[in-house]
This record gives C-alpha cells, sequence and structure tokens, in this order.
C-alpha cells in the first residue's frame, strides 16, 4: 500500500476554495483534462463518468463527503482495487486554505510502492496546479 498526498495554502477563503474544487459533480471547473463528466446516483452511491482523452472512460463512486471534503474510490477497476482519493479543503483562518490531496492505493502487479509514489505524486501535484489556476492563483 502507498499513501500519496500532497497539500498549499492559499490565500482564499474555504468557501470560495471549495465552491471551485469541491463539487463531485463539477470535476471540469478545474480539472482541464476530463472532456466531458456525467453523476448519476445508484444504490451503490454516487457514481461519476469521466470520459477523458483517447477514449478512455473513468468511473469513480463517492464514498464519504463533509463541509470541505470528498473521497471517492473506482469503480471497475481490479487493478485499483485498494484506491481511496481524498480532497480537502482545510480553513486555516478567515482568508487562508490548506488545499489537500491524498491517495491511497496498492501497485499494480509489476509495479512497487515506490513507483506509484513517484507516478502520483506527480499527478497530485498536477491536480493541485490545475485547482490554483482555475482559482485565479496560476
Amino acid at each position: 500500500m502507498a499513501d500519496v498526498s500532497t497539500f498549499e495554502d492559499v490565500n482564499l477563503p474555504a468557501d470560495k476554495v471549495w465552491g471551485v474544487i469541491g463539487d463531485f459533480a463539477g470535476i471540469r471547473k478545474w480539472a482541464v483534462l476530463v472532456e466531458k463528466e456525467s453523476v448519476e446516483d445508484t444504490p451503490f452511491g454516487k457514481i461519476r463518468t469521466l470520459n477523458m482523452p483517447e477514449g478512455r472512460v473513468v468511473k469513480e463512486r463517492l464514498a464519504a463527503s463533509s463541509q470541505y471534503s470528498y473521497t471517492y474510490t473506482m469503480v471497475d477497476r481490479p487493478e485499483m482495487a485498494d484506491y481511496r482519493s481524498t480532497v480537502a479543503a482545510i480553513p486555516l483562518d478567515d482568508n487562508t486554505t490548506r488545499i489537500t490531496l491524498i491517495m491511497h492505493l496498492s501497485p499494480s502487479e509489476g509495479q512497487t510502492d515506490e513507483d506509484i509514489t513517484a507516478r502520483y505524486t506527480r499527478n497530485l501535484r498536477g491536480n493541485l496546479r490545475a485547482m490554483k489556476k482555475a482559482l485565479g492563483l496560476a
């Protein structure tokens, strides 16, 4: 198992940050690689379907949510059976928020914890840059 995380403090109130990054059904507000998104309520909870470049489709299930965070898992991805990802905006004071991104996953066959830690650290940092850009902080 590998746990990967990154965070950055931004000079914006948590409500403003969460309005951009906190919508499970509105990831395209910041995730520019997502070509199309949809969310449906199922007996298993909310399922987000993301259409990505080259025809790739990703399905994610909302596992938990609170005022300024949500956690999701992958659907129909056996190689990511232990995958869990959290997006959070932690208010530090009235005008400062810590954006925190956390992933917990197991390596696929042929990968090590070190391999996936390096890869997903880059991914999370890219997501954080995209979030800041969408917030007007690029």
